[in-house]
């Protein structure tokens, strides 16, 4: 099976704080890995640093057999030629939306595919609605964010992602804005693009659907991994990893 991540002894810190502490793991392709852990653990940052909105202070990290960077006396160093287009490979879910206001749901989802990859118009906006027909939405193109549901705006950001063809996903809490009925809006639309074998590391507080979707997962506490397996969900082996598990069923 083709890895598409390997991450070794990844750390950073800002400032005095240690966030990452020597973070560790590889994603084949088609595989979910399931990212959870206490607010504070790392997680959001691990995932900005491996879509470059951050950057490493040591360790190495190859994305499809592309080294973005690797560990050299004691930094990370960074390999620039391969930075362009390890970016192309993958995408970012923000739990926040993150869209542009001023723009419709159409050009959300067209403005960097002309951007960056350069389509033209036609072309990024029938790439942009065939995405909103697989999201269901495609009777908002031309609707603005704020005149869209939580869910709504969420499935938009997902078309967004998709729209530049990555070859990985990764979703930084998708559902910790939206309430538990819109929650179950957006895991069906990640459940669907797991069972399509889309490559994707999801952070979430939501332990049954991560333990359905996944291949892999880690339990991330003060920027380590405590433990990690799909076993986690069920039969935990740390007693920290016990304790967080344990509070989703109170």
């Amino acid at each position: 099976m083709q890895e598409m991540i390997r991450l070794t002894d990844l750390k950073k810190s800002f400032g005095s704080v240690e966030v990452l502490k020597g973070i560790s793991f590889s994603v084949n392709r088609g595989q979910v890995l399931s990212i959870i852990g206490p607010s504070g653990s790392g997680k959001s940052t691990l995932l900005r640093i491996i879509t470059q909105l951050e950057k490493a202070d040591d360790g190495s990290l190859v994305i499809d057999g592309q080294e973005l960077f690797t560990s050299r006396s004691g930094q990370a160093v960074y390999n620039r030629e391969n930075a362009r287009a390890i970016g192309l490979k993958t995408g970012l879910v923000f739990q926040s939306f993150n869209l542009f206001p001023h723009f419709n749901v159409l050009r959300n989802i067209t403005e960097a595919q002309r951007a960056v990859l350069r389509r033209s118009k036609d072309e990024s906006e029938a790439k942009a609605m065939q995405l909103l027909r697989k999201m269901e939405l495609e009777d908002k193109a031309l609707m603005y964010p704020c005149q869209l549901s939580g869910g709504q705006q969420q499935r938009v950001s997902i078309a967004r992602a998709l729209a530049l063809d990555p070859e990985i996903l990764f979703f930084d809490e998708p559902t910790s804005a939206l309430d538990p009925e819109l929650t179950r809006e957006i895991l069906h639309v990640i459940r669907a693009l797991a069972e399509e074998k889309m490559t994707m590391a999801v952070v979430t507080h939501e332990m049954n659907f991560a333990k359905a979707i996944s291949d892999n997962a880690i339990f991330m506490d003060s920027g380590v991994i405590v433990e990690q397996g799909t076993e986690l969900f069920s039969d935990p082996k740390e007693e920290r990893t016990r304790k967080f598990i344990s509070s989703f069923d109170s």
